[in-house]
């Protein structure tokens, strides 16, 4: 190590402890789940040390600052959004009980008091019915592993170029299977040819629900996975001269999940869009999977009359406006779930059994083919998945763009001696959509459940065959769905206006 190469290395350890006191239900740790698996409810995460060693380098290759190269590589830990576990401690089948009163029945509900214990039945027996959400016994608090490198290099007009990669790779990421969901099924008939569920659930209290035979709505297993990524390549100029900053930057990652998390266990594994098992460690773009970005910058700021400082601010970016799966409405795969199932894009009308929506809806097969078949052309994507699944999040929204602005004026007034300052702000919002109407509009899909799952085929030359409807994008006027996208009226594509005043003390 030299002054101008500078080596930095670190050693971190941390050791997530949780007391063994957790709730447990006996007859659902007794019970065997998909693939033989068995739970513990009673019990929270091992102790165990999380270990995240770094290393690091800053390099000025010319020993005068005009070129430098850094990097790093290390692992790095963190905690979850801790109701992923708390979610064990409501959700055992043991801590919670509840009735429902139907209108005209004679079992009237239990009157409120501020008493907890008041409405606990006086013989109370073991819940039949329930829903679970626990840990594996092995599972770690979240870990990646990060390596980057980038190079700085001092350009004419005193303009800073650098050029930076960034890897990460999951080492303990975050993945929930639903392990009441049966592995067993029956392969679908023609193109799409995923499996279809033998059942929704393997504990369903099937033939009277008791306490040894439960009726589980999902076993929702938290456990880990190493095969999410990101990447991300950026490349930005920028100068600084006296009062005036300009920056310009362009960057392309991508970015790969299992799951990408929620608010409670049994979401994430919900809303998680499949082709195929849903339980299945298995990686597709992410709910942060964003290509192209480009950000650009400039601010300039003067003081002048002793009193007095004004700033102006201006930021553009340019980017994808985000994700979305194509699925079905329906639920194809018998998983228990009517929104989840990505939809196979068939190549020609041989691989696709269509039927009217309704009574209502006069439509030939042929029609409704030639009114899918038309949407599919004009939509890129799908026309580049003929043949295929659509994947989870494969659906790029149009590039967004908008310019925001910002005015800070400054007043400085003597108190005591110091220099205080009252300063006035306003910012503008999407200040591209202020100039004109058609600028800074988001875009946002007309329908992503494309169409409508309606039912297996069990006679004939199609048994075994899915059944679907295309729905009318306008039902009442009989208007087809004819394109992807149209203007959102949300938030984002108005501008808004922004200010404020504050006192600083000096």
């Amino acid at each position: 190590m030299t002054p101008h190469f500078i080596v930095t290395a670190g050693l971190r350890a941390d050791i997530p402890i949780f007391e063994q006191n957790f709730i447990t239900n006996a007859n659902a740790d007794a019970l065997t789940f998909r693939d033989g698996v068995r739970i513990e409810t009673g019990k929270a995460p091992s102790t165990s040390i999380l270990w995240s060693p770094r290393l690091g380098f800053n390099w000025d290759a010319n020993k005068d600052k005009t070129l430098q190269i850094r990097g790093g590589a290390g692992v790095f830990a963190g905690a979850p959004p801790f109701v992923w576990l708390s979610n064990q401690l409501s959700n055992n089948g043991v801590d919670f009980g509840s009735f429902t009163k139907t209108a005209g029945t004679a079992t009237p509900p239990p009157a409120f008091s501020s008493e907890v214990t008041a409405n606990i039945p006086q013989n109370p027996t073991s819940n039949t019915a329930y829903n679970l959400a626990v840990s594996d016994k092995n599972f770690k608090f979240p870990q990646l592993f990060r390596a980057n490198l980038a190079a700085d290099i001092k350009l004419p007009l005193d303009i800073i170029g650098t050029v930076e990669g960034i890897y990460n790779k999951d080492i303990n990421g975050v993945y929930h299977q639903n392990v009441n969901l049966p592995s067993t099924g029956t392969a679908l008939q023609g193109a799409d040819n995923r499996i279809r569920y033998s059942a929704t659930k393997i504990w369903s209290g099937a033939g009277g629900a008791t306490a040894a035979n439960p009726n589980i709505s999902d076993a929702i297993l938290m456990r880990n996975t190493s095969n999410g990524y990101t990447y991300n390549l950026t490349f930005q100029v920028q100068r600084n001269v006296k009062n005036l900053y300009t920056m310009i930057a362009y960057s392309y990652g991508d970015s790969r999940s299992v799951n990408d998390g929620g608010s409670i266990a049994q979401s994430i594994w919900r809303d998680r869009s499949v082709s195929g098992d849903p339980n299945a460690d298995v990686t597709s773009y992410s709910n942060f999977y964003q290509p192209h970005r480009v950000v650009a910058a400039a601010a300039y700021r003067f003081e002048y009359a002793q009193h007095f400082a004004t700033s102006l601010g201006m930021t553009f970016e340019s980017a994808n406006g985000g994700t979305l799966s194509y699925t079905y409405t329906g639920d194809l795969n018998n998983d228990g779930l009517t929104t989840n199932d990505l939809i196979y894009v068939p190549k020609d009308k041989s691989e696709i059994i269509l039927e009217k929506s309704n009574a209502a809806d006069t439509r030939t097969p042929d029609v409704l083919w030639d009114q899918l078949n038309a949407y599919i052309d004009q939509d890129p994507y799908l026309h580049y998945r003929r043949g295929r699944y659509a994947e989870r999040n494969g659906l790029l929204v149009p590039l967004y763009s908008k310019v925001d602005l910002n005015f800070t004026q400054d007043f400085y007034v003597m108190v005591g001696g110091k220099r205080n300052t009252i300063r006035f702000t306003m910012d503008i919002f999407n200040f591209s959509n202020l100039l004109n109407k058609n600028w800074g509009i988001l875009k946002a899909p007309n329908r992503t459940n494309l169409l409508n799952y309606l039912r297996v085929e069990s006679t004939g030359v199609n048994a075994g065959k899915p059944v679907f409807s295309f729905p009318y994008f306008d039902n009442t006027n009989k208007i087809p769905l004819t394109s992807t996208f149209q203007n959102s009226t949300s938030q984002a594509s108005r501008y808004q206006v922004q200010m404020g005043i504050r006192y600083i003390f000096n």
